[in-house]
């Protein structure tokens, strides 16, 4: 834990220098655990949650201590992958190959000093595959339940050039499932390069993911007015044929550093992501029947139902297809000074980012650039005293404006431990949806504005082979923006409806985690998280937060002996609302088990699954629960 450098520090920080909360998944854990999905290997990290709904690759929606999806930045190769149009990364996160993947760093607390809007929940930073000095190749194959299927393969090596080393990765691979209900189902395509360069006085380097994804979907209904106009809550899928889809994301990023004397480098990095996404859903018309729950039951709001009765399920589909292009270019420049106890780093970034939507659901083109100046470092007095670290940015907008943040953090170091705090400001800028969407947008919105103070103590027992940390947080946003039904407005059928700043959050909590070395076979890790979020709507008053869990834990126990791997990990998730806000979704206890087998130097079998036993694990009302899930698999190396 005291060697480990935080890379989306930007200033290479060591862990135990850092005054908020973070995570490190490496490259060895992803593969240990045989993950399908991005999402699962982030689960048992502290403070983050998910509403994971349908079958493999389908409906993924993410959040971090309290805070929404458009508040968690997730940053890949440097470059920030949120969508323009909607300030979140939509289903990315269960579609993303978690096998392409070499570094996950989740930095909790607002971030915005380093990365600008939609850090105020945190970043989750990942690094793709990266050449190794040893060459590396090999291909695997999996299958598993509902029909899943995935091939892939990897090439890394290295190369001497003039005074350097340069090392290459290439990695593809292609995965078709099954849903759990007919028709469902989804098929990914990822082809992923990378060259990096390190020389003397100079490092460069480049990196390119290609990502193709569709996935089908079944027809959800949902009833919210129960018997007497009562509030209830009635929700169900049925298979739909032709329902789909379709999201295309290409990234490149590259850097050029040199390194001007042993303390002082400059820094030049590009990044460009497009993102495509295509939505269809046409009416098939009657997919089936359901059995009325209460008398006057409807689906449709025109024709009613006696409990029992056989109600009939249409199709809610629409003419045409809704398309959406989204893309971002990013130029940043950073001057990097590295002294005995001291770190500063300062730079200048560009952003530019557009959006447009065609189709079904109406037209929209929008663009917005922001240029950015920044400085952040950390100082430490004398050998032993206190690590002092701070922070500011400054963003200009063509459009809505400007917005000036901070952060400033302590860390003292107590023997073998490091008690930390830290106060930073935040922001999420209004998307281009909320801008420009012909109907609703509103080019006078003003960011969403937060602040959030921190508290933690992180200690190393290398007696006992042991680690643990506990933090505190407690966070606000202000002037969240809504969709507001009361505003006049003339371009709307009824006249009235428009986005505007309104709603406000408050969100506090505690993390606990810590790791144990059994023995030379066992390795005991396990964290919760408590976290009591409220959102106040406007005009009303503080209500909990939907869809967000108060109570959040994992156990995980890992096997080593010579060639064979195992871990067992438990996952506890409390009760939550529904988006209603009034029916509850059930808490649930969940157990997954995966083995890892080196039968040779050249080929290892692995295995997962996940819900062992079978329980009723619920993450959105309506949907068909997953039930036990497994894969297996083989991996040749040659």
């Amino acid at each position: 834990m005291a060697e480990t450098l935080v890379e989306a520090s930007k200033l290479d920080k060591d862990v135990f220098t850092l005054t908020q909360a973070a995570t490190i998944i490496e490259q060895e854990q992803i593969e240990r655990g045989s993950y399908t999905d991005l999402t699962e290997v982030l689960r048992s990290v502290p403070g983050l949650e998910f509403k994971q709904v349908g079958g493999p690759g389908q409906y993924n929606y993410i959040k971090m201590r309290g805070f929404g999806s458009a508040n968690v930045l997730v940053v890949v190769d440097g470059v920030s992958m949120n969508l323009p149009s909607t300030g979140d990364v939509a289903n990315l996160l269960s579609q993303y190959d978690p096998s392409s993947i070499s570094r996950i760093e989740i930095l909790r607390g607002p971030q915005t000093v380093l990365y600008g809007s939609n850090a105020t929940a945190g970043v989750i930073s990942i690094t793709t595959k990266r050449g190794t000095l040893e060459p590396k190749r090999s291909i695997s194959v999996e299958a598993g339940s509902l029909g899943w299927k995935k091939a892939k393969a990897s090439l890394q090596q290295a190369f001497d050039v003039a005074d350097g080393k340069l090392s290459t990765s290439l990695y593809a691979s292609h995965t078709d499932s099954d849903g759990l209900l007919k028709y469902e189902g989804t098929r990914d395509t990822t082809l992923q390069a990378s060259a990096d360069y390190r020389g003397k006085s100079i490092d460069a380097g480049i990196a390119l993911t290609h990502n193709k994804n569709r996935f089908n979907y079944a027809q959800l209904k949902e009833v919210t007015t129960g018997p007497n106009g009562t509030p209830a809550y009635w929700g169900m899928q049925l298979p739909d044929p032709n329902s789909y889809n379709d999201r295309r994301t290409e990234t490149a990023s590259a850097y050029l550093e040199q390194r001007l004397t042993e303390q002082l480098s400059h820094r030049l990095e590009l990044g460009w992501t497009q993102t495509q996404r295509t939505n269809a859903d046409p009416n098939d018309g009657l997919l089936g029947y359901v059995t009325a729950p209460w008398d006057n039951f409807s689906l449709d709001y025109k024709n009613y139902f006696k409990q029992g009765e056989q109600v009939p399920f249409y199709d809610s589909g629409f003419a045409g297809t809704s398309n959406y292009k989204d893309q971002s270019k990013q130029l940043n420049y950073s001057l990097k000074y590295a002294g005995q106890g001291f770190k500063v780093l300062g730079g200048g970034e560009i952003y530019d980012a557009s959006a447009s939507q065609w189709g079904a659901y109406g037209s929209l083109q929008g663009k917005n650039k922001r240029k950015s100046l920044y400085a952040n470092g950390e100082y430490q007095i004398g050998t032993a005293g206190p690590v002092l670290a701070a922070g500011v940015r400054h963003d200009k907008y063509d459009v809505w404006g400007s917005k000036t943040t901070g952060s400033v953090g302590i860390n003292q170091r107590v023997g073998n431990a490091t008690i930390y705090s830290n106060y930073a400001t935040s922001y999420a800028a209004p998307t281009l949806s909320q801008l420009y969407n012909p109907t609703y947008g509103n080019t006078n919105l003003k960011p969403e504005s937060g602040r959030t103070v921190e508290l933690g103590i992180r200690q190393v027992l290398p007696g006992l082979g042991a680690n643990w940390e506990a933090s505190l947080w407690k966070g606000k946003v202000k002037d969240a923006i809504l969709y507001d039904g009361s505003i006049a407005n003339a371009r709307t059928s009824s006249g009235y409806g428009l986005y505007a700043n309104g709603d406000a959050l408050e969100t506090q909590g505690l993390e606990l985690s810590g790791a144990l070395r059994i023995n030379a076979q066992w390795k005991l890790k396990a964290n919760y998280t408590y976290t009591d979020s409220q959102t106040k709507k406007k005009g009303k008053d503080f209500a909990r937060t939907v869809q967000v869990a108060r109570h959040k834990g994992n156990i995980g126990l890992a096997y080593t002996d010579g060639p064979l791997n195992m871990d067992f990990s438990a996952f506890l998730t409390g009760k939550r609302y529904d988006w209603t806000g009034v029916d509850w979704i059930p808490g649930y206890v969940r157990f997954d088990v995966s083995a890892r087998y080196a039968v040779s130097k050249q080929l290892n079998l692995f295995a997962r699954i996940e819900n062992l036993f079978d329980h009723t694990v619920q993450e959105g009302l309506g949907y068909k629960p997953m039930g036990i899930y497994g894969i297996v698999g083989a991996e040749y190396k040659f």
